[in-house]
């Protein structure tokens, strides 16, 4: 299968608040990315195969994991590399993300 690489994609980066910072530092020096977007969320539930041992007793009780959420748009061919330095740095933590296309891009 066939990539056009110079197409736009978005990236969305769940991750937990302990990794927050380090992540909106690597995200910033990033030449390829011109801004982002970021927020407080919640996960619920757990990764597949987890089980609920992950989860602290108050977040068993109340069935939601505090996360963070960043949300950003670039070339397709930018974000996988994006991707791979995170798989890198944070391949053994509770990173998330998904890349999905971009449709439309208005350009305002």
């Amino acid at each position: 299968m066939t990539q056009n690489l110079s197409a736009q994609a978005l990236l969305i980066i769940i991750a937990p608040p302990n990794l927050e910072e380090i992540l909106v530092d690597l995200l910033l020096l990033q030449k390829s990315i011109t801004g982002f977007t970021s927020c407080r969320v919640h996960g619920h539930g757990t990764r597949p195969g987890a089980g609920k041992a992950e989860l602290s007793m108050v977040e068993q009780v109340t069935g939601r994991q505090q996360r963070v959420q960043f949300m950003l748009h670039a070339k397709l061919a930018d974000l996988h590399a994006l991707i791979l330095i995170l798989q890198t740095k944070f391949g053994a933590t509770d990173l998330h993300y998904i890349l999905q296309p971009m449709l439309e891009l208005p350009a305002i």
